[in-house]
Order: structure tokens, then sequence, then C-alpha cells
């Protein structure tokens, strides 16, 4: 883990209407570092994926990815620059086999392009089988290689959200946005996951994970940022953080050192 960022937010607002879900937030995401984004239900911690991937564009402020901004950028532009996210809920292609799933996303840096695809060109051809065998090494990085021919729809739920996580590598990422990996998991499948999680960042990876789970976000998280009501009330080690009285209070409700 460096100091060298990797993502930065800088003064960013996400304005519906009258809403703020997003006020003056400033972040900065180091490379080869697990940073958590926690906060109360509503606090703005999608918001801020859906705003770095293009989803939204911010109504104020500035987002730089190895010092770049992304103002104008779409979301396909984004992923090829190697910003890659899952999602809250599952969104696989179902009827596609596990392997297919992760081909989609490798495909993103593909050079030989529609003409080269229909006609079979060898440049195509090499892509396709390198294609395949990265895929197929994500899968078994993840560990649902034994998986790789079998539909997403069919796969349980916790391969499920594997396979997303899988697919989200496939687009050679430099940074990959988790949000809520854990949601649905058992005791024994949050400790496979967290696992997971940091033998992610040890092979180079960056991560921006969104989770609920406090004692997963503090047992792995290098660094933590909390968010309540669209504004950054925190941010520093996990040690630190869990002990902050306004992140006491916005959790409980209550000030911190009320009787």
């Amino acid at each position: 883990m460096s100091n060298q960022p990797v993502l930065e937010l800088k003064n960013l607002t996400m304005q519906f209407g009258g809403v703020k879900a997003l006020n003056q937030v400033n972040l900065q995401v180091n490379r080869g570092e697990i940073c958590a984004l926690i906060g109360p239900n509503g606090a703005g911690k999608t918001t801020v994926f859906n705003v770095v991937t293009g989803v939204y564009v911010p109504t104020q402020g500035e987002i730089l990815f190895n010092g770049k901004s992304l103002k104008g950028k779409n979301r396909h532009n984004i992923t090829k620059m190697g910003i890659a996210r899952t999602f809250q809920n599952v969104r696989l292609f179902g009827e596609m086999t596990s392997l297919e799933n992760v081909l989609t996303a490798t495909d993103v840096h593909s050079k030989s392009g529609l003409i080269g695809s229909m006609f079979t060109t060898p440049r195509s051809r090499r892509e396709e089988r390198a294609g395949r065998e990265k895929a197929y090494e994500i899968l078994e990085f993840i560990g649902i290689d034994h998986r790789a021919d079998q539909l997403a729809k069919n796969l349980p739920y916790g391969d499920q959200r594997r396979l997303e996580i899988a697919r989200a590598m496939g687009t050679s990422p430099e940074i990959i946005l988790l949000d809520e990996p854990a949601a649905g998991f058992n005791p024994s499948e949050k400790k496979a996951l967290a696992e997971l999680i940091v033998k992610i960042r040890d092979r180079g990876y960056t991560v921006l994970l969104i989770e609920h789970d406090m004692s997963l976000i503090m047992g792995i998280s290098d660094r933590v940022a909390v968010l309540d009501f669209g504004e950054k009330i925190a941010d520093d080690l996990p040690s630190v953080v869990q002990n902050n009285p306004k992140v006491i209070e916005a959790y409980l409700g209550v000030p911190a050192d009320a009787s």
C-alpha cells in the first residue's frame, strides 16, 4: 500500500431536485489499499459509486482517476480506464455460463472490433483464446472454476456474488468498487469473502468497499471513511473510526456520551 492516490473525489456534490445526496465530499483512495465507505442507510454511499462509474453526472466537484478527470467520460470509457464495480443486487447474464459472463468483461479491451469478430480474423482468434484463458484463470482465483460451464442463474447465491467479482476483475481494473458484497451471506460465507477481498488486494488491486457488516469492515480495511446525510464525517484507521463520537451518533442516533 502507498500514499499514491488512485481515485480522488474533490468537493463532490450530487443533488436530486432539492435533496443533496452528496455534499462537498472529499475522499482519496490510495493504490493497493482496501478503503471502506460506510454509513447509515441513505448516507450516499451507493451514490458515490454511481457518480464515479458514470451513472450520474455530479452537480459539482471533480473526480480524478490516476490524476485524470473523469468529466465527460461515459460508463464504457470509465471501465476501460480501469474502474470496475459490482452491485447491491446481483446483475449477471443468467442464460450465460460463468465463463461466458467473465468473457463479456474481457471483451472491454478487445482490439479486433466488429469486423474482426464477424470474419474471425487471426487477431480475433488470438484475442478469443487469450480471453478464455484469462477468464478461466480468474474463476480459478475466485474459487468457482468448477462452475465455469454452469449457467449463472443456476449457481448458488454465494457463487453468483463471487461471479460478479470475477466479472469485474475481467475488465483488468486498477480499482474494484464492491457494493455490499456480503449481503445475504451467513457468517462462514462472510469469513470466506473477507479472505477473498484481502487476496484480491494482495494481488495488486485497489478496493473501495461498501458494506454494513462492521466486523468484516474492521477486520480487513486499511482505512474507513464514513458518510452521514451525504457528508463525510470521518476518515481514518478502523480502530480510530469505530471510537469516533460522530460515527457512533450517526449509527445509534444518540450522542456517544449520552447516559
